[in-house]
C-alpha cells in the first residue's frame, strides 16, 4: 500500500494475476499504509444523486462497482453501494465520490472515512485503528488511486484495529469471487453431500475430487473434519499465520477452534471457512471449509452465500449462529 508503487498488471480471471506474496504483504505494512490521495470529479450534488440512485446489497453486473464500507471485519455496515463502473475509475475514486474522506500526511493516508478518523499514532498504541481495503478478496497492494477497477469488482473498505488483525491478504467479502473464471479444484478425503448443489447455487464449477492425503493441492476448494485436518500437515500450514496473514482457525489437535488474533483465546466452533492466498500460484486461491465432523461440514457448506459473506473475512458456525472471521474474543 505504498503511496506511487507500482500497478500490477491485470489479467486473467480470479486474483486478476496480483501476484503478491504474504512476506512482500507483510513487508508493506510495516511500513505504514499509505493511500495515495485522488482528484475526485463532481460536487456534493453530484454525490448525492449516485447515492440516490445507486441499488445496495446485491453483486455488482459486469458494468458496475459495488463500494462496501464497514467496521471491525464487517462487523457494522456503514455504506454498501452499487455504481457505474465509468473509465478510468480506481478504488480511491469510488469511495470519494460516494462518501466523505479525509486524509493525512500531505494527502498520502486515507485518515477518514464518514468521520471514523485513524488513530494510528495516537497515545493508545495498543487500540490503534485504520482503514484497510480490499478488492474482489485481494487486500489492497498499492495505493488506491493506484487499484484501477474493472466492471463486476466489489471494493470493501474496513476499519479495525492493527492489533486486531493487521494484514489479511484474502477474504470472502466478494463471493464468488475470487473462485470463479474456471474449473474449482476440490480436495477432500470422501464425497461430501450437497457440493454439486451449493457450487451450482453460486456459479462455481468444481472439478473431479482429487483425496486429501495426497500431495498439497494447487488452489481451490479444501474441504475437511477438524480431525482430518489435524493429520494433514500441508492443510494446517495453510492455516497458520506465516499464509494467511493471521491465525483465524485452529484444528491442530482435531478439534475445531476459532482464536482471537492476538490473544490465546479460543471458542470452539462446529465449522468454518476461510480464503488463503496461494503463494506458488496467486490466480488459484484456497478456500478452506472444516467442519467439526462430516454432518456439520456439510450443513454448513450450504450457508456459504454471497449474502452471508458480503463485507466478510470469513464466516464461522458456533452454536448454530453464524459469526465472523476474524472471531474478535466476544
Amino acid at each position: 500500500m505504498l503511496a506511487g508503487a507500482a500497478q500490477p498488471e491485470l489479467s486473467g480471471p480470479g486474483l486478476a494475476a496480483r501476484p503478491v506474496a504474504l512476506t512482500v504483504v507483510l513487508l508493506i505494512a510495516t511500513l505504514l499504509l499509505a493511500f495515495v490521495a485522488a482528484a475526485c470529479g463532481g460536487g456534493e450534488d453530484d454525490r448525492d444523486a449516485v447515492r440516490e440512485a445507486a441499488a445496495t446489497g446485491r453483486p455488482p453486473s459486469a458494468s458496475e462497482v459495488r463500494l462496501v464500507v464497514s467496521r471491525d471485519f464487517g462487523g457494522g455496515v456503514l455504506r454498501d453501494l452499487v455504481v457505474p463502473a465509468g473509465k478510468g475509475t480506481d478504488a480511491l475514486r469510488v469511495l470519494a465520490e460516494n462518501a466523505e474522506v479525509d486524509t493525512g500526511y500531505g494527502g498520502q493516508f486515507v485518515s477518514g472515512i464518514d468521520g471514523l478518523q485513524s488513530s494510528f499514532g495516537g497515545g493508545d498504541a495498543a487500540n490503534a485503528a485504520d482503514w484497510f481495503y480490499w478488492v474482489d478478496g485481494v487486500m489492497g497492494d498499492v495505493g488506491a488511486a493506484d487499484w484501477k477497477l474493472r466492471g463486476g469488482e466489489t471494493v470493501w473498505w474496513d476499519y479495525h484495529r492493527w492489533a486486531d488483525a493487521m494484514m489479511v491478504p484474502l477474504a470472502l467479502h466478494a463471493f464468488p469471487r475470487p473462485y470463479t473464471g474456471g474449473q474449482l479444484a476440490v480436495t477432500s478425503s470422501d464425497e461430501v453431500g450437497g457440493l454439486a448443489a451449493w457450487a451450482e447455487a453460486n456459479g462455481l464449477e468444481p472439478a473431479e475430487r482429487r483425496p486429501l492425503a495426497a500431495k498439497p493441492p494447487d488452489g481451490g476448494l479444501v474441504l475437511a473434519t477438524a480431525a482430518e485436518a489435524a493429520a494433514t500437515p500441508w492443510l494446517l500450514e495453510l492455516l497458520d499465520a506465516s499464509h494467511s496473514g493471521v491465525e483465524m482457525i485452529d484444528a491442530s489437535d482435531g478439534t475445531l477452534r476459532l482464536r482471537a488474533p492476538g490473544d490465546s483465546t479460543q471458542t470452539r466452533a462446529d465449522a468454518a471457512a476461510q480464503g488463503v492466498t496461494n503463494q506458488e500460484d496467486p490466480d488459484r486461491p484456497f478456500l478452506i471449509v472444516l467442519g467439526a465432523t462430516t454432518a456439520d461440514l456439510e450443513a454448513f457448506l450450504p450457508r456459504l452465500t454471497a449474502a452471508d459473506l458480503s463485507a466478510a473475512v470469513g464466516l464461522a458456525l458456533v452454536d448454530g449462529a453464524l459469526v465472523r472471521l476474524p472471531w474478535l474474543g466476544e
